[in-house]
């Protein structure tokens, strides 16, 4: 299930999606929920091992 967002991005931001859209042939929709996957992946990663060194 998808639930619909609303946020601010700069124009540079979007710029860059766009771009990045027209190259990979994915739509900006979908570049910013792999980022955001990425980077949800990535900070779990560093809060575990972070916890793994104390």
């Amino acid at each position: 299930m998808m639930i619909r967002s609303n946020f601010f991005l700069s124009q540079v931001q979007v710029e860059r999606l766009r771009e990045m859209s027209r190259e990979s042939g994915l739509s900006v929709s979908e570049l910013v929920r792999r980022a955001i996957d990425e980077y949800l992946v990535r900070l779990h990663k560093a809060k575990r091992n972070q916890a793994d060194q104390r």
